[in-house]
């Protein structure tokens, strides 16, 4: 047993007085805080206390390289800071050099451990030798911008109440920009100092509060130091031990904030490669255990997303820099459905070297959010504006003007505001998208384009049409002339032969009422008449554990398109309904379904039946009523059940034994 402590200690194991093996292992007796280092005395009133940088080291020589340098120019930049590098028994030669070399020109302070602390013992070691004023913990794969220590210091100084502070960043987890709680990419150091100074303009003087701070880049006030003291060595090998300290500060009347008007770039941790995950999952069950209601907090803040503001500020202050323009070409929709598609044909303009950003606009109580986005994750993400009101129309214009947007692509005109397509349609030449029958509203075979739309069509300089479907629809029904964007070729993928009850398909897109009647008449149906027929759900429903608890019923929930396969083979479905009443024309996960070369069941929406037809698909005529397409699918899908001696046998039986006296 060894002996009690109230710190950590190290556990080595020497042959030959040679060190080969060493562990650091957790204190093992409660701290008494009478115990605890004194703290050197506050700066006097009028004075700026000092700042310093704490930089753990262990290795990525390259990494290191580029951190320290910019800390130094940032540091410069900063009066009072200086920084202190801990060489946590670096094994690499280089790096040892190369902190030998700073600290002989005294332009760090170098703390050296005779052996691996790892990075909870590195900074508590400097914690315990620093002097007053506050401190920054800076992970070795940060880049920091040249004025970012001086306004990060300022900020928390004029916001009452922070114990700890963390910037915005490219992988911080809470504060990663531009997709939050991802990695993103690290942009280059001249665009870092963009996204600082643009930062700063756009949230200057905010705090937000978040449920803890992010260890990349920590600002601890001494105040806070004073009352917490050092981090926890009850977690492992450097994961989790910041939110620990963060938590603890929590509970001693400290607040956790974001600065959301600074910016340090984060390359992400390399250090223990594969091993991240099961470190974070051996950590997390301690951290869950001291703090529970710590999930629960981290799930409000993540569905409350209060920095999203934040970000959005951000994005339009780079939207309006000429470095950020690049002629886009904009897809305006009005669903989810119409976002997958104009996502989709963001991919094919990128396969020709060309941006495309999605302006998805949804109705959220009486306001119409028009929200920008890269389908690539780049910027911008955040932005939503009310086109429903003039100003938020106005910034939307000012959006795609400052993009110098190349061309404008409008996907459902039905489906966005008419104050905000007039205005659109006014300031930028357009093409339309049809992606569905929208043009049509009523759309019976022959109808034409609804006098709604005509003049909308006429101004259009093309009327465009991914895949053949919605091109036969938009020329022999609308009598329209399309461009056809052609859908990427894919290769079919054979089902393999499946023995067993039938198993039927069915894409979900809408998540709608009528389609979830649809289902739902479907399986009573087929249970009705006894078809040994099981349904799968292919999507979301608007109920999908009303569904589930049917018995011939399975729904698989949100799927993708690279999923198709992989569900088309787990539940053996033999035969598809690619649409309920309402076709998506370029849909990628109609495409890929349609690709695996199963029979199929969907609306015919030309009057020619395309040259790809088969004798085994089901062609239903526009306009059928619900239960006479209830009534077909049941029919055509009991085929396979008629077809399989097996299943005919025990259809026989059964009939015979319903007339049985």
């Amino acid at each position: 047993m060894r002996p009690a402590s109230a710190t950590s200690q190290r556990l080595e194991i020497a042959q030959a007085d040679h060190v080969i093996a060493s562990i650091q292992l957790p204190a093992n007796r409660a701290p008494d805080r009478r115990d605890a280092p004194q703290r050197p005395p506050r700066a006097r009133n009028g004075e700026t206390p000092p700042l310093t940088i704490i930089i753990p080291v262990y290795r990525d020589l390259a990494a290191t390289r580029a951190c320290i340098e910019s800390a130094l120019t940032a540091v410069a930049c900063t009066p009072g800071s200086t920084i202190v590098v801990v060489d946590d028994a670096s094994p690499e030669p280089a790096i040892k050099h190369l902190l030998g070399e700073l600290a002989a020109e005294l332009r760090i302070r170098l703390l050296t451990n005779a052996h691996n602390l790892g990075f909870v013992g590195a900074v508590n070691r400097a914690l315990g030798e620093t002097g007053a004023g506050d401190v920054v913990l800076l992970n070795s794969d940060t880049i920091v911008p040249k004025y970012a220590l001086q306004r990060l210091r300022s900020a928390v100084r004029s916001t009452p109440r922070v114990g700890t502070a963390t910037p915005l960043s490219n992988n911080g987890e809470y504060t990663s920009f531009p997709v939050p709680n991802r990695s993103n990419p690290l942009p280059s150091p001249v665009e870092l100092e963009l996204l600082d100074e643009l930062a700063g303009m756009a949230n200057s003087g905010m705090a937000i509060d978040i449920p803890n701070g992010i260890g990349f880049c920590l600002y601890i006030t001494r105040e806070c130091l004073d009352a917490v003291h050092e981090l926890s060595d009850d977690f492992y090998r450097g994961y989790l031990e910041d939110v620990d300290f963060c938590l603890r500060a929590a509970e001693a009347g400290f607040r956790n904030v974001c600065i959301p008007s600074v910016f340090v770039g984060h390359e992400g941790s390399r250090s223990f490669l594969g091993e991240k995950r099961s470190l974070v999952l051996r950590n997390l069950r301690v951290l869950e255990h001291r703090y529970q209601r710590y999930a629960t907090e981290c799930a409000a803040f993540l569905i409350a997303d209060p920095l999203r503001d934040c970000r959005a500020a951000l994005e339009l202050k780079l939207l309006s820099t000429e470095r950020r323009a690049a002629d886009p070409h904009v897809i305006l929709c009005g669903s989810l459905i119409g976002r997958e598609i104009a996502v989709r044909r963001c991919r094919q303009l990128a396969a020709n070297d060309k941006r495309g950003l999605v302006v998805h606009i949804s109705a959220e109580g009486e306001r119409r959010m028009a929200a920008i986005i890269d389908p690539d994750g780049e910027a911008p993400q955040s932005i939503a504006l009310d086109v429903a009101t003039p100003e938020g129309r106005e910034i939307l214009l000012k959006c795609l003007a400052d993009l110098r947007v190349g061309s404008l692509e409008i996907a459902e005109p039905n489906r966005i505001p008419g104050a905000c397509l007039a205005q659109l349609t006014q300031h930028f030449a357009y093409d339309l998208l049809v992606t569905d029958t929208a043009f049509a509203i009523h759309a019976t075979i022959g109808s034409g384009v609804h006098p709604d739309w005509t003049g909308l069509v006429e101004r259009a300089r093309r009327v465009m049409v991914i895949g053949e479907n919605g091109a036969e629809f938009s020329e022999a029904v609308l009598g329209l002339r399309v461009t056809r964007l052609s859908a990427p070729p894919t290769q079919p993928v054979p089902p393999r032969a499946v023995s067993g009850a039938a198993r039927l398909g069915l894409l979900a897109l809408h998540a709608s009422a009528a389609e979830f009647r649809f289902v739902r008449a479907l399986s009573d149906q087929m249970a009705e008449a006894d078809e040994d027929v099981a349904i799968i759900v292919l999507g979301t429903t608007l109920d999908d554990l009303k569904l589930m608890q049917r018995s011939n019923v399975t729904v698989t929930g949100e799927i993708a398109a690279d999923d198709v396969t992989t569900l088309i083979e787990g539940h053996g479905i033999t035969k598809l309904v690619l649409d309920i009443g309402e076709p998506a024309f370029g849909h990628p996960l109609v495409d890929a379904l349609l690709a695996t070369g199963l029979p199929t069941a969907a609306i015919e929406w030309s009057p020619a039946p395309p040259a790809s037809s088969r004798n085994a698909d089901l062609k239903l005529r526009p306009g059928l009523d619900a239960d006479e397409a209830v009534a077909a699918i049941c029919d055509w899908a009991a085929e396979d059940v008629l077809l399989h001696p097996d299943r005919r046998r025990g259809r026989l039986r059964r009939e015979v034994g319903a007339r049985l006296p």
